[in-house]
């Protein structure tokens, strides 16, 4: 409870006599100015206490802030981008693949390209061809990886590429390898990419024995390639792996797609037809007026094309000339 300067002088005056009328035992004015202090004290204490409960509150708040927001640092630290140093773009792809069939040589160019972040199973890659030269490219994060590459080709039996990655793995095409109708629809072809710690020898020797291409060899790595050729030996080895994550990609590589000619082929050109004339009537020239002079007007006279006749040309109009009044 708090008490204004009247009602201390009135408890003072009160309080301050004895019993038997005496003065006061200390002057009135120095218990005032002693209430005063007290009473300015107990307001800066009490100013005192709020500020420091701020403070602490205030410092409750900023230990809940992220570390750039109590810097004054939050735009700017939220917009700064992710560490490249954590982010790896993969395998890369690249832009041209040479081709030397004989002495002719060229470059096919990346028409198509897909990446996939898993092995152990099998991918369908479809893309549109642009000549018979087409060319495909596997390449791997795990050089050791297996891969097999297979689609359509001119015979009963698919064509492809097929053993470890090794940096790249793949190949092209020419007339005589791609079906006839590789140029008239999307392609498409079937890709196997299994781990490079795969049991690939284990899985083809329990399938076919996995024998070696040559006398005296045992089961090496050409031969395990040539078992990957194999369905059950893939089925089986897809079923132990599993899927893992390990990143590869596949190009399809091409010559450009020729540019679409304006003048129409197949067919001969046709000339412009000429005006059709209507036949089944006579076809009966444009006349025209006569206007005589000096005597009376004459009708003219028409000329007509019999039926079933050629068309004729338009004959001018007969202008019939005035006869002069007989006197």
């Amino acid at each position: 409870m708090s008490y204004n300067e009247s009602d201390l002088r009135e408890l003072l005056n009160e309080h301050g006599h004895g019993r038997a009328g005496r003065e006061p035992s200390a002057r009135l004015d120095a218990i005032v100015r002693r209430g005063r202090r007290i009473r300015r004290t107990r307001r800066a204490v009490t100013a005192g206490t709020a500020l420091a409960f701020a403070a602490v509150a205030a410092a409750g708040l900023t230990g809940l802030l992220p570390a750039g927001a109590q810097r004054g640092e939050g735009a700017a630290v939220a917009q700064q981008p992710v560490d490249s140093a954590r982010v790896t773009p993969g395998p890369e792809l690249d832009d041209t693949m040479k081709v030397a069939l004989g002495a002719k040589k060229f470059d096919l160019h990346l028409i198509h390209s897909q990446r996939f972040e898993t092995v152990g199973g099998m991918q369908k890659v479809t893309f549109t061809p642009t000549s018979v030269y087409t060319g495909d490219k596997v390449v791997c994060d795990d050089p050791r990886a297996w891969v097999v590459i297979q689609y359509r080709g001119n015979g009963p039996e698919p064509i492809g590429s097929r053993g470890r990655c090794e940096g790249s793995i793949g190949g092209h095409n020419d007339e005589l390898s791609v079906p006839s109708d590789w140029l008239k629809r999307p392609q498409s072809m079937q890709i196997w990419v299994f781990p490079g710690d795969a049991p690939v020898r284990e899985v083809a020797e329990a399938v076919n024995g996995c024998r070696p291409r040559m006398k005296g060899k045992d089961c090496d790595e050409v031969a395990q390639s040539v078992a990957l050729g194999n369905p059950e030996v893939r089925r089986r080895l897809s079923a132990l792996v599993g899927e893992q994550p390990s990143r590869w990609a596949v190009g399809i590589y091409d010559r450009p797609a020729p540019s679409a000619s304006a003048v129409p082929t197949g067919g001969p050109s046709v000339a412009p037809t000429a005006t059709v004339v209507p036949t089944g009537g006579p076809t009966v020239a444009p006349t025209a007026s006569a206007v005589p002079t000096g005597g009376p007007t004459v009708a003219p006279t028409a000329t007509a094309v019999p039926t079933g006749g050629p068309a004729a040309e338009p004959t001018a109009a007969v202008t019939a000339s005035p006869t002069a009044p007989t006197p």
